[in-house]
């Protein structure tokens, strides 16, 4: 999980139509292409902006490194199977359930963070994020 993804504008372009009834999705991307394209730079930029706190803290790990390891410890389990088939944008509302949960923020605040998380495991492949959690 040390490989980040940066989106194209082209790519950034093809969500925006793909989320397009999601407000928080919308507002995602429209930082997302503040910071070119970069997912982790865009979901720290969301977390600060809307006040998580430990964003810069650790200097040996990103903390977008950190959402994706917490959320993949639940969404790679049996019960979301389902959601390898098409999910996107079927796996936000879970994975705005488990960012709340885990980083004590309002859902408001996860949803944002949520959709940088989805574009990464979309990008990346769920199987592949899934294969990751044995070897981290």
């Amino acid at each position: 999980m040390d490989d980040l993804i940066q989106l194209s504008s082209e790519k950034i372009a093809e969500y925006r139509a793909q989320l397009a009834d999601y407000p928080n999705s919308i507002a995602a991307l429209d930082v997302i292409e503040e910071w070119d394209g970069d997912l982790a730079d865009a979901a720290e930029s969301l977390a600060t902006r809307n006040g998580i706190e430990g964003v810069e803290d650790n200097a040996d790990l990103r903390w977008f490194v950190i959402v994706l390891k917490q959320c993949r410890d639940s969404i790679c389990q049996p019960r979301y199977e389902t959601l390898r088939e098409k999910y996107l944008p079927a796996i936000i509302p879970p994975l705005t359930d488990i960012i709340a949960g885990c980083f004590m923020c309002p859902p408001g605040v996860a949803g944002l963070i949520a959709t940088p998380v989805a574009i990464y495991i979309s990008e990346a492949g769920m199987d592949k994020f899934c294969q990751n959690s044995t070897n981290s």
